[in-house]
């Protein structure tokens, strides 16, 4: 008696042989073909988030130089800290400046000792000129003598001045309330006029400057109907850009958006011909002194834009940099379009392409990750 799956594996040979040679024709079989979802493009108006790489700086940035030179004696701050306006920075030695102002003080006194000297003796000879005593010669030699030793006298009051001046100097005071970061001086070494002490950041306020592509500009213009002013870009009837660009935000390195929003104070009108990028200039308030000179972080503009093409995230195959999505050709098969100006929307679901793909066009949302150039999907 046979076992049942032997008389199971008999018919399954007998019905494909019959399918075989039926009509003594071949038929094969075909794996049915994985279905891809798509999306016709068609524009759209769109609320995205531009996001640049930038820098901040304090929007009064000053940077220290020594008036005079010498060796520093003393150091009134630590790196990083807050310091107020008029405080002790670095203390530079004295003592040959001092010296000067001793110098020109002493100076200054045989000046006016001779002054008066030649003061007397012209007042004498006003006597004698007017007895007919002396000529017009003797009387006019004593007033040049005079004025020359007032002049001298002025002179002395000068040097004396630079002197003290020269001597003030020796202590470098913050000219603004700020944090102060050094440039490495400390105790013992060598001031010189060429090279910064310091710098001193008045951080009120910070200013984040990043740049944006040609392409992202035009569209800023065209949305805001900005035009060129005498300091770059400005708002219809030369409105300030603050007034006229929505709010800015800014992404710190840790992840979290600071708490206040930003307004765009400048934009260049001149695109950089190296990079193709102009340069904006956003200004965020610090009360808190969250933000410090020199932080890197992402400034994050939101822009309405009208005719944008948007697609979900899965349509987007991502090589290093940058973003491929599949367009389906008339034939059925797919080519990979790699998009450059790409940007995520608000919620995360979609991306909204701005240059590489049209309206009309047909493209993998699903599955793309599973495609090559040339792949049949339908």
């Amino acid at each position: 008696m046979k076992k049942p799956y032997l008389l199971l594996c008999s018919a399954l040979l007998l019905a494909c042989s019959a399918m075989v040679s039926c009509g003594g024709s071949q038929t094969q079989f075909e794996l049915p073909m994985a279905k891809y979802e798509t999306k016709m493009l068609q524009p759209e108006t769109k609320v995205y988030n531009m996001v640049f790489p930038a820098t901040t700086t304090g929007t009064t940035e000053n940077k220290i130089y020594p008036q005079v030179e010498g060796l520093i004696t003393k150091k009134g701050f630590t790196h990083g800290t807050k310091v107020q306006k008029g405080q002790m920075l670095y203390v530079i030695d004295p003592t040959e400046y001092q010296l000067n102002v001793q110098s020109a003080e002493a100076n200054l006194s045989v000046a006016r000792a001779s002054m008066e000297t030649t003061r007397l003796q012209y007042e004498s000879n006003q006597q004698l000129y007017a007895k007919k005593i002396i000529s017009d010669y003797v009387l006019q030699t004593s007033l040049n003598a005079y004025n020359s030793a007032k002049a001298t006298v002025m002179q002395a009051e000068a040097q004396l001045n630079i002197a003290k001046t020269n001597l003030g100097y020796c202590t470098v005071t913050a000219p603004v309330t700020g944090y102060v970061d050094d440039n490495k001086f400390d105790v013992g070494d060598m001031a010189t006029r060429s090279i910064y002490l310091c710098t001193v950041s008045d951080n009120n306020l910070v200013d984040a400057y990043f740049s944006i592509t040609e392409t992202q500009l035009l569209e800023i213009v065209k949305e805001y109907h900005l035009t060129t002013g005498k300091n770059g870009l400005e708002g219809p009837n030369g409105s300030l850009l603050r007034d006229v660009l929505p709010k800015v935000k800014i992404k710190l390195k840790d992840g979290a958006i600071y708490d206040h929003e930003g307004v765009v104070t400048k934009i260049n009108a001149i695109v950089n011909q190296a990079t193709g990028t102009v340069t904006c200039e956003v200004e965020f308030p610090n009360p808190d002194g969250v933000l410090r000179s020199g932080l890197s972080a992402n400034v994050i503009i939101p822009l309405t834009v009208d005719n944008v093409l948007s697609v979900p995230q899965t349509a987007a195959v991502r090589l290093q940099d940058q973003m491929m999505f599949y367009r389906v050709k008339q034939d059925g098969t797919v080519e990979g379009i790699i998009c450059k100006e790409v940007y995520p929307s608000n919620d995360g679901t979609e991306y909204y392409i701005l240059e590489g793909l049209n309206a009309g066009d047909e493209v993998v949302t699903n599955g793309a990750g599973k495609l090559s150039n040339g792949a049949k999907i339908r």
